[in-house]
């Protein structure tokens, strides 16, 4: 349902920056003076999704300082996103500082993995590090899972395969309701093609390019997570439907190969 109050707030904020970016506080501020005019509302907590959980984070908890470096730790996992959740989780610290907050972790729901599942084929002492599977979308997958237990229990005591597809996509495969695999790894690269990540990639075409281009960590992570993809591919747009409605062969090429990759995941 969309929220008439919400959509005032991002309104009236894009105005007021005239169509610059907004930042993080830009919004939360506009958002909590908001909050703080509605008789019939009362903030009790603030929840956060937080993308990486490591493997000390399986279950919601609650924010503290300890807990923030911690998380600040795994950000070199999910550059794309925990940087940014841990932003909005500082933010709302400085502006309601009274006001507890908890994160829940898209890595949670995937603990369920065996042990075999979630090991990569590295020496040992790489997987003492957390150099492991860990699986993402976890909040999507948990909620889709309660769904269809509610909406049809046999199947969901089965085996199901459910794909979250978009910009970042991943298949995950459940039995009774948990994760016993899933495409994504130790980072969110790993698994489908998707919008500007690789997808499924050989170690060895990174090493290539660091040393035929000479490329840096920095650089190889730029390619990785912002040049791939339907983007690198089609030299066109991330957005599949911007792909789809194009006539360019690239972009048709692009199409082709995510569902083709989707397809040869799936069975898997």
């Amino acid at each position: 349902m969309r929220d008439p109050g919400s959509e005032m707030i991002l309104r009236r904020s894009f105005d007021e920056a005239g169509g610059a970016k907004l930042t993080h506080e830009d919004l939360l501020r506009e958002l909590f003076a908001w909050l703080s005019q509605q008789r019939h509302y009362e903030l009790k907590g603030i929840g956060h999704r937080v993308v990486h959980g490591g493997t000390d984070f399986t279950a919601p908890v609650q924010v503290d300082d300890h807990v923030m470096e911690r998380l600040r730790k795994l950000e070199p996992l999910a550059p794309l996103h925990q940087p940014h959740n841990l932003s909005g989780i500082r933010i709302c610290a400085m502006l309601q500082p009274h006001v507890p907050q908890v994160a829940c972790f898209d890595t949670a729901f995937h603990q369920t993995m065996d042990s075999l599942a979630r090991r990569l084929g590295l020496p040992r002492a790489y997987d003492a590090e957390g150099v492991q599977r860990y699986g993402f979308h976890g909040l999507s997958y948990e909620f889709i899972a309660k769904q269809l237990r509610a909406i049809d229990p046999d199947l969901a005591n089965g085996r199901v395969v459910v794909a979250h597809l978009g910009n970042g996509a991943s298949l995950c495969a459940m039995r009774d309701g948990r994760s016993v695999d899933t495409t994504m790894s130790f980072t969110a690269l790993d698994g489908l093609l998707m919008g500007t990540r690789p997808g499924t990639l050989d170690p060895g075409a990174v090493t290539y390019l660091m040393r035929a281009h000479a490329m840096s960590a920095g650089e190889i992570e730029d390619v990785l997570y912002h040049r791939s993809g339907l983007l690198g591919i089609s030299g066109i747009s991330s957005d599949m439907r911007t792909l789809l409605a194009s006539d360019d062969p690239y972009a048709r090429e692009a199409v082709d190969l995510f569902v083709f990759r989707a397809a040869r995941e799936f069975s898997r």
